[in-house]
């Protein structure tokens, strides 16, 4: 692809406005090489991922989301960083770890310089491939400067939003604000909380928020305190749509927290708190699942309460529960978290598997195990029950300690 061709497609990215993710993607299709996109920090602000060959890449050079420090350090000593950031002209180097060239050049705001993209030889750079990169520099400040005034407009529903969550108004005054806002709210919704995991930093939300809203386009959306609080529209979306969001954030680890339902303004704060309490639950418990759904953790919130009043929670537990643990903790093996699994997916073993990564055969064999070690029937619905608010209760016990 020649640089003319090469520019206008860059360009089109741009006026399709489809976040950082998309333009690293398209840049990285028209130079033919991995393309990634990094803060001064050396943090990871997007990388593309428009072949199979990047995600191995990615998964060695950036673990965590960050420049291995001792590469790091190397491309410092060889004074890369001070000529990429000193001058708009690409900078071209290459380094014991990794087998090709980097050509890297500064994403700068006016006088400020705010990172840096880099393009990582696969396969043989292009005469003009510098040139491009530096379009590419250019078109991503343009996404951030046009990021940045949708973030203005989205300023009166982040208004709305912190006063239904932090009780500040009446809920007549609430309405006045929306109305007075024009703000388009669903109907009828529930509020999802999704927090990026540790190496990951909430700078990347602005520009991974725009892919997620074309997903949702009926459902808004906001940064409030380095997370993205989306209004789920129930009537487009009855479930949680957790593949799409994955999709914006790929390669990075998420969790989502889903409250519960309302039809009313006034019910955003107790959907929000819902949705806090169970991302809490969820990471206490080790629960590896991107979805924490109230409706799934509610008797957690119900059995916290009642041991903050002073109920023993141990004592009401099914002393099954406490035979399994103890043997866990003596043989090294998983069998409560198995069991747990299993009770959370309504007694399916496969969809258990998939859930803790491991064969449906190695399920199968773990349940099996737990029937006749401890003399359960896991077919019947009462022992179930019983199994499942006893793990639940000693959960909660442990992290309350």
């Amino acid at each position: 692809m020649d640089f003319d061709q090469g520019k206008a497609r860059i360009m089109d990215a741009l006026l399709a406005h489809g976040g950082l993710r998309h333009l690293v993607d398209v840049g990285a299709d028209v130079l033919g090489n991995s393309v990634f996109v990094c803060d001064l920090a050396a943090q990871v602000m997007a990388m593309s991922h428009a072949e199979d060959a990047d995600r191995g890449f990615w998964d060695e050079f950036f673990p965590g989301g960050k420049m291995v420090p001792e590469n790091a350090l190397a491309v410092g000593r060889a004074g890369i960083f001070d000529r990429v950031f000193s001058a708009d002209a690409p900078v071209y180097g290459q380094f014991d770890f990794f087998p090709g060239r980097f050509i890297g050049a500064r994403i700068r705001l006016r006088d400020e310089v705010i990172g840096m993209a880099t393009i990582a030889e696969r396969q043989p750079f292009g005469e003009r491939d510098g040139e491009l990169l530096v379009v590419l520099c250019q078109a991503i400040i343009l996404e951030m400067t046009w990021q940045g005034e949708r973030a203005q407009a989205s300023s009166a529903l982040l208004e709305v939003l912190s006063a239904a969550i932090d009780g500040t108004v009446t809920i007549s005054e609430l309405d006045l604000m929306a109305r007075g806002a024009k703000l388009a709210l669903p109907r009828r919704s529930r509020v999802l909380i999704i927090g990026l995991g540790v190496g990951h930093s909430g700078v990347v939300f602005p520009f991974l928020q725009s892919m997620l809203e074309q997903r949702l386009p009926t459902s808004p959306m906001v940064v409030r305190h380095g997370r993205l609080v989306v209004l789920l529209d129930l009537d487009r979306h009855p479930s949680v749509p957790v593949k799409d969001i994955e999709a914006c954030f790929a390669n990075m680890s998420i969790r989502i927290g889903a409250g519960g339902p309302f039809d009313e303004l006034s019910g955003i704060g107790d959907s929000y708190r819902q949705a806090r309490v169970a991302m809490e639950l969820a990471r206490r418990s080790g629960h590896p699942a991107v979805l924490a759904d109230y409706d799934d953790w509610r008797v957690n919130d119900f059995l916290v309460q009642a041991s903050s009043a002073g109920i023993n929670l141990d004592a009401y537990a099914d002393p099954v529960v406490e035979r399994i643990m103890r043997h866990d903790r003596r043989e090294g093996t998983q069998l409560a978290q198995t069991l747990e699994a299993y009770l959370r997916c309504a007694n399916n073993a496969q969809a258990a598997a998939r859930l803790l990564g491991v064969h449906k055969n190695t399920m199968y064999a773990r349940l099996e195990r737990i029937q006749e070690l401890f003399d359960v029937d896991l077919e019947s619905g009462e022992t179930c029950f019983a199994l499942a608010l006893g793990l639940r209760m000693r959960r909660v016990s442990e992290a309350m300690a």
